[in-house]
């Protein structure tokens, strides 16, 4: 969607009437050429945000906002809360929560409360969107210990046991949660070795679900803070009569009496990386001699194309991007730090031979989230890719025929936390 430049101009105004109304009280929108506009957000759509100065109204577009600040604080934990767990999902997003239990597929939480007169949100938490639940979540050395366990899991469900040398677990799966005979809460467990359990959920440290990538996920358009202290990251939010309502890249919709439960909007993201910035391990195929010595590393290109010119596709020019060969496999380190991986893929546009074509298959921690065919006479594909716990990262790119103007380009290829 365009903006057309009448709304450009009435943004401009409205910063102005903003600037000069100092001491005003209500939401500020902060952009990314460092002007702060204070008025009232009316509404939120994947385009941008619609925004109030007195009787104007204007669409502000996304790209052009760092943060909206809807003017309320994170509530301190109550006193009677002597320490909470936390819940994450499969996009990064995380709940604050008293206790947790699993009722059948779902995981049941009791969330922290928040200001007085700000009532809870509700929500439902299928086990399919959870990546862990961490108890003791308040403890910094328990944080440090849970984030060192999670480097060390493989394709199993957890169940962590706390000890004074550190977390233990027993791996195996999931499949669901109870109450036994005693009133207690269970975890239905099956075992790796073989075997079934009800595991006491009292006895673990936490839980950690094992969730295959899934080949496609929603964009991220941006980051919601609540005043509960809960993150969610956000693929919609809907503002109406009877409320807000914010769905997350995992699918799990959060409900909210009005934005006096919200902190603020974050559109900036931060903790981005592009690949072009990292230094991955290559595998690199035999380059034609003459090529070699025009360009020495002619198959792994950095934010520029086979002719050294600036990356483009479908006559559109992206600064940011790598260009690989056929038989060019790199492989990235993430560590387990990001959530999702985004890029518009496509044939490299300077190549000569109109009848290119290669496939491109990404692997996250062996699991191929996305492998297709590419064609030089085909559109640029846009990319959403979960990778919420890849350690590795991996870029192979094959061809029938190498070096026939067929490198694959991934124009503003990026990890997001």
């Amino acid at each position: 969607m365009r903006f057309p430049r009448r709304a450009a101009v009435l943004v401009t105004g409205l910063l102005v009437l903003a600037v000069s109304a100092s001491g005003a009280i209500g939401d500020d929108v902060t952009t990314s050429a460092g002007k702060k506009l204070n008025g009232k957000l009316v509404s939120v759509d994947a385009q941008g945000v619609m925004f109030a100065v007195g009787e104007s109204k204007a669409q502000i577009p996304a790209r052009d906002i760092v943060v909206v600040d809807l003017g309320n604080k994170v509530a301190p934990i109550p006193k009677d809360v002597s320490t909470y767990s936390e819940i994450e999902l499969t996009d990064g997003s995380t709940f604050r929560v008293v206790k947790f239990a699993l009722k059948g597929k779902q995981v049941e939480a009791d969330l922290i409360p928040g200001p007085q007169g700000v009532p809870l949100p509700k929500l439902d938490l299928p086990m399919g969107a959870v990546f862990s639940a961490m108890k003791r979540a308040d403890d910094p050395k328990v944080r440090d210990s849970w984030k060192k366990l999670l480097t060390t899991r493989g394709k199993r469900d957890l169940y962590v046991i706390a000890q004074e040398t550190g977390f233990t677990y027993i791996q195996g799966t999931v499949l669901g949660g109870a109450v036994d005979d005693r009133g207690r809460a269970v975890v239905n467990f099956e075992k790796e070795a073989g075997g079934k359990d009800d595991l006491q959920l009292s006895r673990s440290a936490g839980l950690v679900f094992y969730q295959p990538q899934p080949p496609t996920i929603a964009p991220t358009l941006c980051k919601v803070t609540d005043v509960f202290g809960n993150a969610l990251t956000a693929t919609e939010i809907a503002i109406s009569d009877t409320g807000v309502a914010v769905k997350t890249v995992a699918g799990v919709t959060v409900k909210y009496a009005s934005t006096a439960a919200l902190v603020k909007l974050d559109y900036a993201l931060g903790n981005v990386a592009y690949l072009s910035d990292l230094d991955p391990q290559l595998e690199l195929p035999e380059i034609p001699a003459i090529e070699k010595r025009l360009n020495p590393n002619a198959a792994y290109l950095k934010d520029r194309s086979l002719s050294n010119e600036p990356i483009k596709l479908e006559n559109q020019t992206f600064p940011k991007g790598v260009c690989m060969a056929p038989d060019t496999v790199a492989t990235f380190n993430l560590g387990g730090d990001y959530t999702q991986f985004k890029a518009t893929v496509g044939i490299d546009e300077n190549g000569a031979n109109a009848t290119s074509a290669a496939r491109v298959t990404i692997e996250a921690d062996g699991q191929v989230v996305f492998t297709q065919e590419l064609k030089r006479k085909d559109k640029p594909k846009g990319l959403v890719l979960a990778v919420k716990g890849v350690k590795q990262l991996r870029v192979i790119v094959e061809a029938d025929t190498p070096f026939n103007g067929n490198y694959v380009t991934l124009a503003e290829a990026r990890v997001q936390k």
